[in-house]
């Protein structure tokens, strides 16, 4: 099991979220970003401009890296 990612760095984020086979797709002209992975049906929306890391998307990122 890997350890859980506690970061408010989005790039760091951004960088774990693609290599875990997610995909950033961008939401033209409202400075929001989906962040989309195959294992969840539903996509999250997040501002684009924020400095840290929504608890939503950490929490995703955390139970693809728990996920066998």
């Amino acid at each position: 099991m890997a350890h859980p990612v506690h970061t408010s760095n989005p790039r760091l984020f951004n960088r774990l979220w693609r290599s875990l086979g997610g995909r950033i797709v961008p939401v033209r002209r409202t400075g929001e970003v989906f962040y989309i992975h195959e294992r969840f049906c539903r996509p999250v929306r997040a501002n684009a401009r924020r400095l840290d890391v929504p608890a939503k998307l950490l929490s995703r990122l955390n139970e693809l890296l728990r996920a066998p």
